[in-house]
């Protein structure tokens, strides 16, 4: 009910690359999953009100350092002498990958997928600061876009001077090499 592992089967040794059971057994969860323990206390809650969770999209970390993605599901076993969660993983990687071929499942462009990937990881500040830039970079490109590459025009719908406008091009890699 803490989070430890009690057993495991071949299939979550292979999904962390390790060896033996005595590698995993008495370990804590969040040891194996990207986001540790906000990853854990998700599970955990929801499992503390619910009595279950399904299809929760997480990371396990494996002794490589790749991070496989992984679904799960967990539920509380009502035993009163040894109470405990059974939680199932099923690595989505190759679900991924089809997702990734037939395209972005939703209209945020890249790098607003990867801050999402993020939270939990990684400090609010770093966050809201590649947040920024996201959001910032497109709000440049759209402007550029817009004024048919009139850096003057953009600036003004931006409004910036005609070289802060400059300043940001090359910071975010907009300039082209004859720029």
């Amino acid at each position: 009910m803490q989070g430890s592992v009690l057993s495991v089967n071949d299939a979550f040794l292979d999904l962390v690359g390790a060896a033996h059971l005595s590698d995993v057994v008495g370990a804590s969860l969040a040891e194996f999953m990207s986001r540790g323990q906000v990853d854990m206390g998700v599970l955990l809650s929801n499992v503390a009100k619910t009595g279950q969770i399904r299809a929760y999209a997480t990371r396990l970390i494996n002794n490589f350092g790749a991070r496989v993605p992984v679904e799960g599901s967990a539920a509380h076993l009502e035993d009163p002498e040894n109470p405990a969660i059974a939680l199932i993983l099923r690595d989505v990687s190759r679900l991924e990958a089809v997702r990734e071929a037939e395209g972005p499942s939703n209209n945020l462009p890249e790098p607003g997928r990867d801050v999402m990937d993020l939270v939990g990881s990684t400090s609010l500040k770093e966050i809201v600061g590649q947040t920024t830039d996201v959001v910032e970079k497109m709000r440049i490109e759209t402007a550029v876009n817009l004024t048919r590459n009139n850096r003057l025009a953009a600036a003004k719908m931006l409004g910036l001077s005609r070289q802060s406008l400059y300043v940001k091009l090359r910071k975010f890699g907009l300039l082209d090499k004859d720029g």
